[in-house]
């Protein structure tokens, strides 16, 4: 990496390893596109917040978030981050090229199945796409570490995350053919649970702690620390799936009623030490940090690490559907938003500096972002979880209001901020490149007299 960009925020050192910088660059800026237009979907109805939570507006707006924003940027940075995590090359380096479009393609037949009345066909058609993408993209993290197996909790944290994504997407095809097909809703049941739990929990939780540990370590300059605690959260979570999928298996056999309560607790106590542990190793990654002043972005993710004690709260309160907004909106929606703008500040600085040997003085990473767009961003986000929850937990009305507006501004703050990373980059090369030529033609023609 080069000094300058070192000054200015610390990147991935083992990035220029993975795939070219357009495929996760593309995947993170329609990510950011996809957060805004599921904001404003839902500010053409916040109403709805207030009613059925399994109305088609409400399934579209949660999978443009959870598919279009959340996995999308995922699978972006699997095009990147497992050379950093697992010090290696990636394997297959241009699979991204069929990945990424393949999955874009059934994100948009499944937001548009739900949008249209919850048409069993879309949904099917894009659950089988979604389903094949992640399929693609854990086939080359395999292939991936194949070539270099992970050593630390955190390379081993993520391939078990996407594992787990790609267990989410398939549960999820599931549910679109039970809907369709009555033969296969008896054979399966209708694993809603086991689809949302093993996406929260299996997936954003243990994703975003596995690749955070590694990267809020290098944001913050933080060196050193213990690793068992990625390790126990990661088999508390294992804890949790396994109860869940065994409250969700039994019944089908016939029997397990007398295991279903206790089931359930064991998966609460796996979850529930699982965000124990993720705060824990936050605060201990923070405690020994060299950098004093954290970025605004980093700032973020740090931020939304209290939104897991405010989901929990909201759970033992008995209100499960706001804990769930709570810790999609608030905990993964703020982490992935913060770690967004520094991937791809790194990412279109190493696209379009590190690898030309150009002369000019590249900028500065920080100064690549806007600072009055942050917090924008923060404040947005933040409000438009903490409205959201509230809203579903009292039916108002105001706050869905409240909570929709704020979604708008946050996403929107965010958008604006990702397009002008890229701009700013690619205006960097194109002003620098008039300024030599006059220097170059003065010293040669001093030279020749």
């Amino acid at each position: 990496m080069m000094p300058r960009a070192a000054s200015g925020a610390a990147g991935p050192a083992g990035a220029a390893g993975g795939a070219p910088p357009a495929l996760p660059i593309s995947a993170l800026l329609a990510g950011a596109l996809s957060l805004l237009v599921g904001a404003v979907y839902l500010a053409l109805d916040p109403a709805v917040l207030t009613g059925y939570l399994g109305s088609p507006r409400v399934l579209a707006t949660t999978h443009l978030l959870t598919i279009g924003f959340v996995t999308l940027v995922y699978l972006g940075t699997l095009q990147q981050l497992p050379a950093v995590l697992l010090v290696t090359d990636l394997a297959w380096p241009r699979m991204g090229l069929l990945s990424l479009p393949l999955f874009v393609v059934g994100c948009v037949l499944l937001v548009s199945g739900f949008a249209v009345g919850v048409a069993p066909r879309l949904l099917a058609s894009g659950g089988i796409l979604l389903t094949v993408a992640l399929g693609l993209a854990f086939s080359q993290l395999l292939a991936t570490a194949a070539t270099r197996p992970p050593r630390d909790p955190g390379g081993r944290g993520l391939i078990t995350a996407v594992a787990y994504l790609f267990l989410t997407v398939f549960f999820g095809l599931l549910l679109a053919g039970a809907r369709a097909s009555p033969q296969l809703a008896t054979i399966t049941g209708y694993p809603a649970s086991l689809h949302q739990l093993f996406g929260l929990a299996g997936a954003f939780l243990l994703g975003i702690a596995a690749s955070g540990q590694k990267l809020l370590t290098m944001f913050a300059l933080s060196k050193g620390g213990k690793t068992w605690r990625l390790t126990a959260l990661t088999y508390a979570i294992h804890v949790a799936m396994i109860a869940a999928l065994a409250r969700a298996v039994l019944p089908l056999s016939g029997g397990g009623d007398g295991f279903d309560q206790p089931l359930k607790w064991l998966a609460l106590a796996g979850l529930a030490s699982a965000a124990a542990l993720q705060l824990w190793e936050v605060m201990a990654i923070l405690r020994r940090r060299l950098r004093k002043r954290l970025e605004a972005p980093v700032l973020r993710y740090v931020a939304s690490h209290a939104f897991l004690p405010l989901s929990g709260v909201l759970l033992l309160f008995g209100l499960p559907e706001a804990a769930t907004a709570s810790f999609l909106l608030g905990f993964v929606g703020l982490a992935v938003s913060g770690m967004l703008v520094k991937i791809l500040s790194f990412l279109t600085w190493t696209s379009v500096y590190a690898r030309r040997g150009r002369r000019e003085q590249p900028p500065l990473l920080r100064d690549l972002v806007v600072p009055w767009l942050e917090p924008l961003i923060t404040w947005g986000l933040a409000l438009g979880a903490l409205a959201t929850s509230a809203a579903i937990a009292m039916s108002s009305e105001p706050a869905a209001v409240i909570a929709a507006g704020a979604l708008v501004i946050g996403a929107a703050a965010q958008l604006a901020q990702v397009v002008v990373i890229v701009q700013r980059t690619l205006f960097g090369v194109r002003r620098a490149a008039p300024a030599v030529a006059p220097v170059s033609a003065g010293v040669a023609k001093g030279s020749k007299a």
